[in-house]
C-alpha cells in the first residue's frame, strides 16, 4: 500500500519525460526539414540560367519578315500607304530597331517617351509597339493637316507647335527630312526592277 503513490508518481514522471522527448524531436525534424527545403532551393536558385546583358538588349528583337508584317498590319489599320510607312522608318532609323538619338527619341519611327505615352505605347523600345505609335502619329497628323503629305511629315520631324500658316516650317533640317521621306516614298512606291528603288526590309 505504501508503494502505491511511489509506482503513480513514477507512471506520471515517464509520461511527462516521454512527451518532452516527444516534442525535442518533433522540432528537431522540423528544423531539419526547413533547413533541407532553403538547401533545396538555393540549389535551384544557383542552377537556373540567368539573363545575361546580351539577352536583356535582344528581348525585342524581330526578324525582317516580322517588321515588314507589322507594317502592313499597321499601314491597314491606320489608312497609310505601307510605302510611307517604310520610308519614314527609313528615314527615321535607316530599320535599326535599337536606334536612340541624341534628343532622347527611341526605335524604328524615332518615337519620344512624350510622344508614346500620349499614343499609348507600353514599351517604346519594342520594335512593334514602335511601329504602331508611329503609324497611329502619321494618321493624326494627316487628319489634322486634311492630308497634307508635306505638312504632316514636317510635323512629325520638328513637332505641331513649329508647323504654321501652312507651310513647312524654314528649319534646315526639317525641310531636309521632308525632302528625304519622299524620296523615299517614291522610290518604295517603284515597282521592284527599278535600280533606284531601296530594298525595303
Amino acid at each position: 500500500m505504501i508503494m502505491a503513490p511511489v509506482q503513480q508518481q513514477n507512471r506520471t514522471d515517464y509520461r511527462d519525460t516521454e512527451r518532452r522527448t516527444g516534442l525535442r524531436s518533433s522540432g528537431t525534424v522540423s528544423f531539419l526539414a526547413g533547413a533541407f527545403t532553403v538547401f533545396l532551393a538555393a540549389v535551384i536558385l544557383v542552377a537556373m540560367p540567368h539573363p545575361t546583358q546580351s539577352d536583356a538588349d535582344s528581348r525585342h528583337r524581330y526578324t525582317q519578315k516580322e517588321i515588314r508584317h507589322a507594317i502592313t498590319v499597321y499601314a491597314k489599320r491606320y489608312r497609310l500607304d505601307p510605302a510611307l510607312l517604310r520610308a519614314v522608318i527609313k528615314a527615321e532609323s535607316d530599320f535599326r530597331q535599337e536606334a536612340v538619338s541624341k534628343k532622347g527619341a527611341v526605335g524604328l519611327m524615332q518615337l519620344t517617351p512624350d510622344t508614346a505615352a500620349s499614343l499609348r505605347v507600353a514599351d517604346i523600345h519594342d520594335p512593334i509597339q514602335n511601329i504602331r505609335g508611329g503609324a497611329k502619329q502619321l494618321r493624326r497628323l494627316l487628319n489634322r493637316y486634311h492630308g497634307n503629305l508635306k505638312l504632316t511629315l514636317a510635323a512629325y520631324n520638328a513637332g505641331v507647335h513649329k508647323v504654321r500658316g501652312g507651310k513647312v516650317p524654314p528649319i534646315r533640317e526639317t525641310r531636309a527630312y521632308v525632302r528625304k521621306v519622299l524620296r523615299y516614298y517614291a522610290a518604295y512606291s517603284a515597282p521592284r526592277s527599278g535600280h533606284a528603288a531601296p530594298r525595303p526590309k
